[in-house]
């Protein structure tokens, strides 16, 4: 693809490390328009998905029946719009083991017609002095004569030229272990390096209202982090007058004494979850293609996170072969399929773009289902200890002391984060006076684990309802009611010491299940059931938890342009990962426009860049007084990309779509909409006018009406807007730190805060000289902010403070000889806040639900060389739940209604997936009288059970 950047473009895009580096739609040689439809679809039912100015259905979803839905794992360099036809394509061989030294690859059985154009080792990486981005950690492949860092590891680069080579070489090459060659064995790399991370969260209550102040929290504290001895976290002596973490451990002494109170009952029980894939449909995927006349890279990656692959395919592509020769990167940005995490911040595009840099033609490496249980990223399998203390005579919780540990692979990714997620996840939807959680991310012979499915949740919060189910029946409690006992209360702190912000239906959630006929009837369906299957057994439990959402260092952006016709073209910085943000996004846009957008570009990466803005150091890490100091500059901001991760398009995204839709309404059709109603009542006497508050302004049948004004559509508004020269479009880009930054804006003369930091609007073609002048940041008019109040650094310490709660009822059906289970009928409510779009939460209801009818049941890789990292593993051995098992027909819900009009919209793509594990593991537990503390629960499990 020619690309031909003149100096104004160049300026436009981005530039790192001396790259131009910019981000364009992944066009095929499909009949594909720019903004990836078809032209083959009519217009009329591409768009049909929205009508009478709701959403029908998805944005896509016409795409995705008509088979017209372009995924980056569908493209060949072939269906690329400017690209060669010719296509190498690159094979990885992967270790099998890691306890043993490696020493080279015999590849001396394959013909001649099977082999590779380039061969590619580490050695050749040290010659060229090639490096994976840091955050990945080193050894991109093995050395020969060194030891492997984990099994699975990639050792050698094969590049074939045409596809027939690269099969027959395949079909030789991928379950033949006996060209790998091995020397003496050793002992682990793993065995010798210190843990990935280390968090320990301790607090104590400063009153019996458990509100501030607290005695002592990392909020209140800091966070400490202890130093490693043998490998180990080190935790010093408890000493009251000591170092940050001697006092810290005079406060976690305390806390585990004081649990052995005389009137509390103490539960210590250990619990254990397994090791995961993410099982998306399509495995991951690379294209790319090095256009020495332009000096262009293309890529195509399926990340979740295309923001971070610029500047670590950048900082690869300084070094090596193609050293000084690259003058732009351009990211073609597919949809990628499903992603649950398991697509974010993955390896996989940099062994892609490896590839790349030692191939003459376009290169594409595809992952098959083997390879991407070989080298995908996984689900941290985790150990717990966990001590509930309660007290006797009132059933209210005294304390929760926990040491955890999860297994985070060879390979660094998330597993420090996920480490901290999980131990403050712990507390759930209850409130504990003290708490002292260890959590402690260890390295391995296993492949890399990352952030999917929860990042680290699900494995605690299931624990924690475990222990509430047992406890509730050894102090003879009814379980729902235990749990209202110790419901934390609006202003009660996390165990981080933070208050949460988001208001949540907890108790409300409790009273609709302990009333609802599965709870209340239980025993007599289980009687009904079991007489007519007298070859079964009946159980029901229930659980609830509640999921937190966002990461700290969330920094949305989003323009909207309107055109003079009233069609809406918006841009958001989220990756559609199958939440159905794309979706959204659109219909947010109707509070303000009467209808949803017409076009939705989605994973902008430079788009942005007439916001001009700049970070610097890491959100995490900088200090209060450089955040004062660097905010006074009105282009700095914390953070400017934005991964997509499965819960935050809901909440975050939505709030810079709402300011940036908010904007264009202040500043163009609501000022349009009172000219026109002077006219029309006042001839133009504006100010003898009562329009009402423009608060108060709605559309009703895609009509804007205020204070029983002539109703105006938006086409009408629009005409108006452009011609007299209003705001028309906006670009803004907002920061969270567990709350919103805000700063003010001058607009149009007129002072107001936003939760923004970068703001840039245009205007009309009617607008005057002096408005036209203004846009020079490529056709924006950037404004600088006149002040700005960024989230205070402190608020790292508390971890999170946004929640979006959920519980199950189950119904489980145990066949007596087999110890098969059927899932009966599930109840879920949720609390999604203010919903966007109802069938899409609904949808995510039931995948939720199916997904932790998976970790409860069936999914199951064992560790080390017996697991994925063999190679071997597919959807022959590994099992998810299909249809006949997951209660498909009865999957009930109840979606809690806002409390409010002003509620905030919550994340819950992850939530769902949660209570119904430790529902099923009660359940099971009515049937079988046995308490089960591992997850998967498999049939053997439940047959020896009921032995």
């Amino acid at each position: 693809m020619s690309m031909e950047l003149s100096r104004r473009s160049f300026i436009k895009h981005g530039i790192i490390a001396g790259i131009c580096v910019y981000t364009v739609p992944a066009l095929a040689r499909f009949n594909l328009n720019l903004d990836g439809s078809n032209s083959l679809v009519a217009p009329e039912l591409a768009s049909s998905w929205k009508s009478n100015f709701k959403v029908r259905f998805r944005s896509d979803a016409i795409a995705k029946v008509t088979g017209e839905k372009v995924y980056g794992r569908d493209l060949r360099s072939a269906d690329i719009d400017g690209w060669p036809s010719q296509q190498s394509w690159a094979y990885y061989i992967r270790l099998n083991r890691a306890d043993r030294i490696y020493q080279g690859v015999d590849l001396s059985l394959l013909p001649a017609n099977a082999q590779p154009s380039k061969i590619v080792t580490a050695a050749t990486l040290i010659k060229d002095n090639i490096e994976l981005p840091q955050f990945y950690g080193t050894n991109m492949l093995v050395a020969e004569g060194a030891m492997p860092d984990y099994i699975g590891q990639a050792a050698m680069l094969l590049i074939f030229d045409d596809f027939l080579t690269y099969h027959r070489a395949k079909n030789m090459l991928q379950f033949n272990t006996d060209i790998i060659k091995y020397g003496k064995q050793h002992p682990l790399v793993a065995a010798g390096k210190d843990p990935w991370g280390v968090w320990r969260i301790t607090r104590e209550q400063g009153n019996a209202q458990g509100i501030l102040p607290d005695k002592y929290s990392p909020l209140q504290n800091g966070v400490n982090f202890p130093s490693y001895v043998d490998h180990k976290p080190f935790w010093p002596q408890p000493d009251r007058l000591g170092s940050p973490l001697q006092q810290q451990m005079a406060v976690a002494k305390d806390i585990e004494a004081s649990l052995a109170a005389d009137n509390n009952f103490v539960l210590k029980r250990d619990y254990q979850t397994q090791f995961i894939d993410p099982m998306f449909m399509e495995p991951e995927c690379f294209n790319g293609w090095f256009d020495s006349k332009t000096q262009t890279m293309h890529t195509i990656p399926s990340s979740q996170s295309p923001n971070n692959f610029f500047g670590f395919a950048t900082s690869m592509l300084t070094k090596g072969p193609l050293a000084g020769k690259v003058k732009n990167l351009v990211v073609h940005s597919p949809f990628i399929g499903g992603g649950f995490g398991g697509k974010d911040h993955s390896i996989l595009p940099y062994y892609g773009l490896l590839a790349v840099m030692y191939s003459d033609h376009p290169v594409r490496m595809a992952n098959d289902r083997f390879e991407q249980f070989q080298a995908g990223l996984k689900r941290h399998p985790f150990t717990m200890t966990n001590q509930l203390a309660i007290d006797k005579t009132t059933g209210k919780f005294q304390g929760i002391v926990s040491n955890m540990e999860l297994d985070g692979g060879g390979r660094d990714n998330f597993s420090s984060v996920v480490a901290e997620v999980g131990a403050s996840a712990l507390q759930s939807i209850y409130y504990f006076p003290k708490n002292d959680i260890t959590a402690v991310a260890n390295v391995s012979e296993n492949p890399a684990s990352g952030s999917m499915r929860g990042f680290g949740t699900l494995q605690t919060m299931s624990a924690m309802e475990m222990m509430v189910n047992e406890a509730a029946q050894l102090l003879n409690i009814d379980p729902i009611e235990l749990r209202l006992r110790n419901v934390i209360k609006t202003g009660q702190l996390n165990t981080q010491g933070a208050v949460p912000t988001s208001t949540e239906h907890y108790a409300e959630i409790l009273t609709q299940a302990q009333q609802h006929e599965m709870w209340v009837n239980r025993h007599q369906r289980r009687k009904a059931y079991e007489a007519k299957h007298p070859n079964k057994l009946f159980g029901t439990g229930f659980a609830i938890c509640t999921k937190d959402y966002g990461a700290g260092d969330d920094a949305p952006a989003t323009y909207i342009e309107m055109d003079k016709t009233g069609r809406i073209v918006m841009g958001i910085s989220a990756v559609e990962i199958g939440t159905g943000a794309q979706t959204s996004q659109a219909a947010v846009l109707a509070d303000y426009f009467g209808r949803p957008a017409d076009t939705i570009n989605l994973a902008e990466v430079h788009g942005w860049d007439p916001l001009q803005m700049i970070n610097t150091q890491s959100p995490f890490t900088m200090s209060q007084a450089y955040q004062d100091k660097m905010q006074q500059n009105p282009r700095w901001t914390p953070i400017i990309p934005y991964a997509s991760s499965a819960s935050t398009s809901a909440y975050f995204q939505s709030k810079a779509t709402e300011n940036a839709a908010k904007v264009i309404f202040e500043y163009g059709l609501w000022p349009a909409a009172k000219a026109i109603w002077s006219k029309l009542y006042y001839s133009g006497d504006l100010a003898a006018m009562d329009f009402g508050a423009m608060e108060d302004a709605v559309w009703v049948d895609g009509k804007l009406s205020a204070n029983g004004m002539e109703p105006l559509p938006l086409d009408m508004l629009a005409q108006h807007v452009h011609q007299h020269g209003l705001v028309t479009a906006a670009m803004v880009h907002t920061f969270n730190r567990w709350g919103w930054v805000e700063a003010e804006f001058t607009v149009e003369g007129q002072k107001q805060t936003y939760q923004l930091d970068a703001m840039a609007i245009k205007y009309g073609h009617g607008a005057d000289d002096s408005k036209k002048k203004l846009m020079t940041s490529s056709g924006w008019h950037l404004l600088d902010r006149n002040k700005v109040n960024y989230p205070a650094t402190s608020l790292n310490n508390a971890m999170v403070v946004y929640y979006a709660p959920c519980a199950t009822l189950v119904e489980l059906a145990v066949e007596k000889g087999s110890g098969k289970v059927e899932v009966i009928a599930t109840q879920t409510w949720l609390d999604a806040g203010k919903v966007i779009v109802k069938e899409l939460v609904e949808g995510q209801i039931e995948g939720g639900l199916v997904m932790g009818m998976g970790h409860a049941l069936y999914e199951y890789l064992p560790a080390g060389e017996e697991g994925p990292g063999n190679g071997t593993w597919n959807l022959n051995r590994y099992q998810v739940p299909l249809a006949t098992d997951v209660g498909i027909w009865q999957m009930n819900h109840t979606i809690l209604p806002p409390f409010n009009n002003s509620d905030q919209r919550k994340g819950i793509a992850e939530v769902v997936m949660i209570p119904i594990v430790p529902a099923i593991t009660e359940a099971l537990y009515q049937i079988t009288n046995t308490r089960f503390y591992h997850l998967p629960v498999t049939a053997a499990d439940i047959k020896e059970a009921l032995a």
